[in-house]
């Protein structure tokens, strides 16, 4: 070892770029079989290794292990030519969960040893079949979201041992921490002895391993030696400051993870120093900071020589304005390339010296010696791996680049992590939080892009992010400020109803944006049409069923359940607030059910209260199965009422319900017939099955697109398919939001890159979705989008035709009559042709009077400053009306009236979540698992409902390690000092005011072992 002789032997030679890689994949190999599963990494490398070896490794990993599967991955990594692959598996990481282990290979973390806790597991594996593995679940967020899929899969098909087995498998390969969360997990569920017994046994400050003390004694002499020699376990003193050390498992400098074909020895021993002194110098020199080895060990230029960026004529008409510097909105048609033009003018704004911010201090002189980082956000997590491959292909491996989702950036240190990248595409919220916390600074960034740019406005996160740039802009206070850019298709004209009023609206984008030039083909205007053609578009308009005796039936019991509420509330509501309006399938009805539910919760006669309350849900309820009726089959129909009803009986079943719910029983065995009655079908599914089945008889290759309004829709409509003969042959797929969980219809980031790469590679040839695929989704094969009853604004309509890539392609609007959605889609061409000519002035303007342009842009941006202004003045004047106001008040159940918890017990967190930190208040919950679910710095985990009558409250979260009953104020009834009660639907409405958490709070809600298991209550999790 260096410095246990007298000479120190020379350095080995650096590998550099991805031989680095190879030689650290070595290294690291039994660290990485042991903890890592290759099937939750590999499918973010299909880019890579194409889907038949995605699905190789998939399968290898269920048939042969983990182990196998890993060996296989890692050969098939040792022989990847493509540039950038180590990057792309370092990324592949870190977005699947292992995050540490990438820090560890990086040089950031040091192995910490925990092999001695999973062995200690594994024994005790008979004694912890008691117990219950979904329990264990919410108290495990060490966990993946691929894991605890995985576990609850072996649940459902196998039962709890299985589970339990695979879970302990899972969590054994965790990261640090995990045998901690696993004792707390135990004690949470009333396993307190086992707990407590596995905690006697060692803990993880005594970490177990199996060294005699013969061993200790002769490495503290070995440690005082180097002392005495002024050296270290790394290198000389002399070259402490330019070394970086690359930590490598213990056992790695004996064991190959590969086999070496030539028999030399690992290549761990000769990493376990990797010295890049001419590069520390040259950073100490110029004031730098500090490389890691990864950074350090970059190709040299001469091996980073980077794909031509092919540009039509009209790209690079597009990307002039941005690459002179200015602030600029690039419009161009959908599938015209725009992502192209901000990779080409990333590239330049990269590889030019001369670039500099939009602001630099006078004192400080030019910026150019700052390092230059380009931000590209985009507003849909999907978006993020498919701009992610696009800049990759044309920037890697010569710059670092760095894809970033709400849900791995809870896992990372963002503030610490982004500025180790050249480019970051990540999701708006995730910078708008850092910048929030003050993890970072606008200045850390020389351009940012917006993708989508027309939701720069009111309480986007974009819009959040460039009113701190415009309001540093304004101050002037020294501070760089990196260049905006834009990108859209249409920025709209809003709710503009003549040119001059959709001028100001495209003009306030502009001062949204502080763009000085909007981008649009003028000159080359013959090639956009050669390249982008625009979709066929066409309108099938629907008569409803002629006969539905389903919604006659459905009508009836809700007439029924309306005469109730006449009687039995007369004495309390005027004839008028209880009279409802005829037609129930319109908002008026959905409205008149909402006030007499709000006014019905008031009211101090709690009996009657509860009768309004149980009515008007059951009223919601088939309201709800109405319009699913209408949309989709009625099968669909009737299985949600049943969920419904099944609900009410399992939990919260009292008489009121019971009286309410005699009118479905009763009526279900016809219901029944008419949803199996096949005369009954709906004719806009008709019709959608004749135009799919009638475009893939025409092409057979096709992609099809099915846009509709809801989550639960694309659920009704992918069952209708699979149970179709013939559709469920396109092996359909649904396509929904991450924002809600998997229980409610979500899915994870995951599960959309796979579908996505399936729907590409026509492994599903139709997908259903909600907006989330609207915008910026590119599958260039796509030649059919059907929006079924689907119509937004403007925008809207430019976006969902846009995703008909393909040549020939058309978008086909299938609407009811009677649902006005036919009309509104007129109204959006309508619109549509009055932006275009609002752009055109806009372009004059900016052309031929460019200071009247800019004086435009300044006054919004004024006008804006003062809405701002007032509106914070206003917040801080209701702020002290509130705390005024509220004092004495107290939370009951909108359901049961209940006490819940007075207002002075909550406390707010980041503005937006309230929670109680009253000790008591568990008394009045019972809280169920939930898969965790993690956003930002904080994890839901969670569902919390009243102890007494099982009425929805809200949920858990955790935040900085202490869990936080997070309620929702619809839930509950205001009750005054004097006894006045109110309902509120917003917490922005709320009229009390809460205090921002403190840490004493936090710290009061982090319980001891010794507090949980004194308490003497009823069991809370089920």
């Amino acid at each position: 070892m260096p410095g246990a002789t007298g000479t120190d032997p020379q350095p080995e030679p650096v590998p550099i770029g991805d031989e680095l890689g190879k030689a650290l994949l070595e290294a690291f190999a039994p660290l990485l079989k042991e903890t890592v599963f290759p099937g939750n990494i590999v499918v973010h490398l299909i880019d890579y290794f194409g889907l038949a070896f995605v699905r190789t490794v998939l399968a290898e990993e269920q048939n042969k292990g983990t182990s196998m599967a890993m060996q296989a991955l890692m050969v098939k990594l040792q022989n990847c030519e493509q540039p950038g692959w180590f990057r792309a598996f370092l990324n592949a990481l870190a977005n699947s969960g292992y995050g540490y282990i990438k820090n560890i290979i990086e040089g950031r973390d040091l192995i910490q040893d925990m092999t001695g806790f999973k062995r200690l597991l594994q024994l005790w594996a008979p004694q912890l079949q008691v117990v219950v593995a979904m329990e264990m679940l919410p108290h495990l967020p060490c966990l993946s979201d691929q894991d605890k899929e995985q576990i609850e899969a072996e649940n459902r098909n196998h039962g709890n041992t299985r589970a339990l087995i695979t879970l302990i498998d899972r969590v054994t390969r965790c990261g640090p921490g995990w045998y901690t969360q696993f004792l707390e997990g135990l004690r949470r569920n009333q396993y307190d002895e086992l707990a407590a017994e596995l905690k006697d046994i060692k803990t993880e400050d005594d970490v177990v391993t199996d060294v005699d003390s013969a061993d200790k004694d002769d490495k503290e002499k070995d440690n005082e030696q180097k002392e005495g020699d002024g050296s270290d376990s790394t290198g000389s003193a002399d070259s402490e400051d330019d070394t970086v050390a690359v930590s490598v498992p213990a056992e790695a400098a004996t064991t190959n993870g590969l086999n070496a074909s030539n028999g030399a020895e690992p290549l761990a021993t000769a990493l376990q120093e990797v010295r890049i002194d001419e590069v520390a110098e040259k950073q100490e020199e110029e004031g730098c900071e500090k490389m890691t080895a990864l950074q350090a060990a970059k190709p040299p230029p001469e091996q980073r020589k980077l794909k031509d960026i092919p540009m039509r004529g009209y790209q690079m008409e597009l990307a002039i304005p941005a690459l002179e510097g200015r602030n600029t909105i690039i419009c161009a048609p959908t599938g015209s390339g725009k992502t192209r033009v901000a990779i080409k003018i990333t590239r330049d704004h990269l590889e030019d010296a001369q670039v500099s911010f939009s602001f630099c201090d006078p004192k400080e002189g030019a910026c150019a010696d700052a390092r230059r980082r380009v931000v590209f956000l985009v507003n849909k997590v999907p978006l993020v791996e498919q701009q992610h491959n696009a800049f990759r292909e044309y920037l890697s491996p010569k710059y670092d680049i760095l894809p970033l989702s709400g849900e791995a950036a809870a896992d990372i240190p963002v503030g610490e992590t982004l500025p180790d990248y050249d480019v970051i595409i990540l999701t708006a919220q995730v910078l708008e939080n850092a910048l929030r916390d003050e993890l970072i600074t606008l200045d850390t960034f020389s351009l940012l892009i917006f993708d989508e740019c027309h939701h720069c406005q009111k309480n986007d996160p974009y819009n959040a992010i460039m009113t701190r740039y415009i309001k540093q802009k304004v101050e002037k206070n020294g501070t760089r400020l990196p260049q905006i850019i834009g990108l859209t298709a249409s920025l709209g004209v809003g709710k503009a109803k003549s040119l001059k009023d959709a001028v100001e609206h495209i003009l306030k984008a502009c001062a949204n944006l502080d763009a000085e030039w909007i981008s649009q083909v003028v000159e080359h205007k013959d090639e956009l049409k050669k390249y982008n053609q625009k979709p066929d578009e066409e309108t099938k308009a629907v008569s409803g069923r002629i006969e539905d005796p389903f919604a006659d039936m459905i009508n009836m019991i809700m007439e029924d359940i309306e005469r109730t509420l006449a009687t039995e509330a007369s004495k309390h509501l005027t004839p008028e607030e209880l009279k409802p309006p005829r037609q129930r399938e319109k908002q008026a009805y959905e409205q008149w059910v909402v006030a007499l539910a709000r006014k019905g919760a008031t009211l101090k006669d709690d009996a009657i209260s509860r009768t309004i309350h149980a009515a008007t849900t059951h009223l919601r309820k088939y309201t709800d199965a109405l319009a699913i009726n209408a949309d989709a089959r009625t099968k669909d129909a009737l299985q949600y009422l049943d969920k419904f009803v099944t609900g009410l009986q399992n939990e919260g079943f009292d008489g009121t319900d019971e009286d309410l719910v005699k009118h479905f029983i009763e009526a279900r065995g016809k219901l029944q017939e008419y949803a199996a009655d096949p005369k009954y079908s709906n004719p806009k599914l008709d019709q959608l099955k004749y135009l799919i089945l009638k475009a893939y008889a025409e092409e057979p290759n096709s992609r099809c697109l099915l846009f509709c309004k809801t989550r639960a829709l694309t659920i009704a409509l992918l069952t209708w398919m699979k149970e179709d003969r013939n559709l469920c042959k396109l092996n359909p797929g649904r396509l929904v939001g991450a924002g809600a969980s998997e229980s409610t219809g979500g899915m994870t980031q995951n599960q959309q890159v796979e579908l996505l790469e399936l729907f590409t590679t026509g492994g599903r040839k139709i997908v259903i979705s909600t907006s989330v695929a609207e915008e910026g989704i590119d599958i260039a094969k796509c030649n059919f989008v059907f929006r079924y009853d689907y119509v937004g604004n403007e925008i809207g309509k430019v976006q969902t035709r846009g995703r008909g890539r393909a040549e020939g392609s058309k978008s086909v609007l299938i609407a009811g009559r009677e649902g006005g959605n036919v009309l509104k889609e007129k109204l959006n061409t309508i619109r549509e042709r009055l932006m275009e000519k609002a752009m055109l002035q806009v372009w004059h303007m900016q052309r031929d009077k460019h200071g009247d342009f800019m004086k435009e842009v300044q006054r919004l941006q004024d006008e804006s400053k003062k809405e701002r202004d007032l509106a914070q003045a206003l917040k801080e004047l209701e702020r002290k009306t509130k705390k005024v106001h509220g004092r004495g008040m107290k939370l009951l159940c909108v359901k049961c009236k209940e006490f819940a918890c007075n207002v002075s017990d909550f406390r707010k967190i980041k503005e937006v979540h309230h929670v109680v930190v009253e000790k008591s208040f568990p008394q009045r919950i019972i809280i169920r698992p939930h898969p965790p679910k993690k956003i930002d710095d904080w994890e839901m985990n969670g569902k919390v409902y009243c102890r007494n009558c099982r009425q929805d409250w809200g949920i858990q979260m955790v935040y900085r390690k202490a869990s936080f009953p997070t309620l929702k104020i619809e839930s509950f009834v205001l009750e005054k000092p004097d006894g006045t009660r109110l309902t509120c639907r917003k917490w922005k409405k709320a009229p009390f005011d809460v205090e921002d958490i403190t840490p004493d709070d936090i710290s009061g809600m982090l319980k001891t072992p010794e507090e949980d298991s004194s308490e003497e209550e009823e069991e809370m999790y089920y």
